[in-house]
């Protein structure tokens, strides 16, 4: 173990370093030479050294400084790089700490009042669940014997008749509420797959039902504990296995950092067609039949546009647009009147789930930041997909 005063000079060498000049940016309020829009830690010192992402060197705890807290990691036997340890492979991490929840703007009723909270740290997907992501899961469910069913093209629990539908597939009946013709998953009798062309769009037709248990099966491929008891649909958050982000988490997640002002989009407080796929954003992929998903992530700047990547600062993709995202908790209208402060997770029950950031079927408004909606938990639908979060370990 390295002596005391070295460990300090150690991480207080690499987090203070003020002889790095940061290029002037218009869109950088703290000056550390990292746009605002992709800057986790927008309050940074002057003068303090950062990475790309605006978190100053040496920063392990998360907390956008470096000091003693940081020696103390060092101390307790940290021995690689001064940086967090990687996220699970594609999730980004969401650093713990409060912001104001709720509609900044636009007084939407029931995204007020704003009000403070503070959350844990945790992983959240880069993109959206695919449909190849989710038929893989399907084959794998399958294949254990007594996890699901299928019936006339339908993805449901296995042992609950048609109680707990998980998905459509394309050989499901047209119209609502199974919207078979709306499926991009496909399904011969022994094997799912996937419309050729679609593979990287994100998955639609799916129920709140079939994205917990995917994040369980997932959590079982990966050999972790599982969150949910699918018999009471409630997740354990004791246990560190994949499921559905809460409301707060989404939210925070969502904004990217972006708290001094806060926005209406995970950007800024503009849209346009360049920025995300919504209703008659201009995307190529709105021709042909619905639903009108893009590739997850298609706003990279390698795919479009040209050159500007549109992941969030927490390099999160299509948090706003593309697919609605379900979210772990029920939904109630007046709900933030009586939410706590310490990571909320919703009413303890109700007829609807909580979905967020708008999708390919909407207009811009909902696809801000603090718009809430909500879906019943056994509808499959054409605009509403997921993506799943972790607890940082």
């Amino acid at each position: 173990m390295l002596p005391r005063h070295v460990l300090i000079g150690l991480v207080l060498v690499l987090g203070l370093g003020g002889w790095i000049a940061a290029p002037a940016l218009a869109g950088d309020v703290d000056g550390d030479g990292v746009d605002d829009a992709f800057d986790i830690c927008i309050n940074t010192p002057p003068g303090v050294a950062v990475d790309s992402h605006g978190r100053p060197f040496g920063d392990l705890d998360g907390d956008c400084d470096t000091d003693l807290a940081d020696y103390a990691l060092v101390q307790q036997g940290f021995t690689g790089p001064l940086a967090p340890p990687p996220p699970p492979e594609g999730m980004d991490p969401v650093p713990a700490g409060e912001y104001q929840m709720g509609d900044h703007h636009d007084g939407v009723s029931d995204a007020l009042p704003v009000h403070v909270v503070y959350i844990d740290a945790f992983y959240l997907d880069r993109y959206e669940v695919t449909n190849q992501q989710y038929a893989a899961a399907l084959n794998w469910a399958w294949g254990q014997g007594d996890l699901i069913t299928v019936t006339t093209g339908i993805v449901y629990q296995a042992g609950t008749g048609t109680s707990y539908p998980y998905c459509s597939t394309t050989s499901a009946p047209t119209g609502h509420p199974y919207y078979g013709e709306y499926s991009r998953i496909t399904w011969n009798g022994s094997t799912f797959g996937v419309v050729s062309g679609k593979e990287t769009h994100p998955v639609v037709v799916v129920s709140w039902y079939g994205a917990v248990a995917y994040a369980n099966w997932r959590s079982v491929m990966q050999g972790r504990p599982l969150c949910y008891n699918l018999s009471t649909w409630t997740c354990d958050f004791d246990v560190n296995g994949y499921r559905l982000p809460t409301e707060a988490e989404w939210e925070k997640a969502a904004r990217g950092g972006l708290y001094d002002p806060y926005r209406r989009y995970p950007w800024g407080d503009t849209i346009d067609g360049s920025k995300a796929n919504y209703w008659a954003s201009g995307d190529p992929y709105e021709t042909g039949a619905w639903p009108f998903t893009t590739p997850v992530g298609y706003y990279d700047g390698a795919q479009y546009p040209p050159g500007v990547d549109m992941a969030n600062g927490y390099g999160l993709y299509d948090m706003a647009g593309n697919v609605w995202e379900l979210c772990n908790d029920w939904y109630s209208s007046t709900y933030y009147s009586s939410s706590p402060y310490d990571n909320p997770r919703g009413p303890a029950s109700g007829v609807w789930r909580v979905v967020r950031g708008g999708s390919w079927y909407n207009y811009t408004t909902l696809l801000r930041c603090a718009f809430r909606n909500s879906y019943l938990p056994a509808d499959p639908n054409i605009s509403i997909g997921f993506r799943l979060a972790l607890d940082a370990e």
